[in-house]
């Protein structure tokens, strides 16, 4: 896609999921590619896989929920590549699918930490180098929860109605000085964050079956989506969250 070749992308989560998805296939349209994860053994195999394809990657290890880490390693990146175009804020958890009264303080943290203060901390660091160049892309995955309440729970739901209101700040204060900033809305994926929820009889199985594309989205779905977005042809696209979800929340 039109003015990916040669760009570096930063994306969280990477070391499997959609971040890995994401991963590969900006690869194959020429971006260089830092691998972020906590896991440094799922991102060292992301990084083989992109490698092997003829690729461009190296990995990172960090945690976007601490200030300090992410601040370590936005500067590996720009030691290794010299430089970010695209931040790809993709890392994310789930909480304790409890009701509101039977969460736990330490759970509603930690989701908090990771899907929404993840996203604050990752774009904070890394804008100074797109407002340095005039020009960037951010793009945050959200959810099909950060449109309305479901079965993800009260952690989860909060957190991604705060990355979609995140996004339109973002546009907001950064789109006139170069930087565009666009949030994703995925529907249930088939990845391994979300194995106890694609089971027959799992929360989301008859909502899903039941909605116009009648199946679970593929990572490779979500992943076209962030190489579209964050090519050029995307260029007017600002603020908004666009949900890919085969129809599931469309009554």
């Amino acid at each position: 896609m039109k003015g990916l070749q040669d760009k570096v992308v930063l994306i969280t989560g990477a070391g499997s999921g959609l971040g890995r998805e994401s991963a590969t296939e900006l690869a194959g349209e020429g971006s260089r590619i830092a691998v972020m994860d906590m896991n440094l053994e799922g991102a060292l195999e992301t990084v083989a896989l992109i490698t092997k394809a003829g690729g461009d990657a190296f990995a990172v290890q960090g945690d976007v929920a601490d200030g300090a880490s992410v601040q370590s390693m936005v500067a590996t990146v720009l030691d290794h590549f010299g430089t970010i175009d695209i931040l790809v804020n993709n890392a994310g958890v789930v909480g304790e699918l409890k009701p509101v009264h039977e969460v736990s303080e330490e759970s509603w943290d930690f989701v908090m930490g990771v899907d929404m203060k993840g996203v604050f901390l990752c774009s904070k660091y890394v804008i100074p180098t797109m407002l340095a160049k005039g020009k960037g892309v951010i793009i945050n995955i959200a959810s099909v929860s950060g449109f309305l309440a479901s079965a993800t729970g009260v952690e989860y739901t909060s957190a991604k109605h705060g990355v979609t209101g995140l996004t339109k700040q973002l546009a907001y204060d950064y789109g006139h000085l170069g930087i565009r900033s666009i949030a994703i809305g995925p529907g249930v994926i088939e990845t391994p964050l979300t194995k106890d929820w694609t089971c027959e009889g799992g929360p989301f199985h008859e909502l899903t079956m039941d909605a116009p594309a009648g199946r679970y989205g593929r990572p490779i779905d979500v992943a076209r989506l962030v190489c579209f977005l964050a090519s050029d042809e995307a260029d007017f696209m600002h603020g908004h969250t666009i949900p890919i979800d085969g129809g599931s929340i469309i009554r």
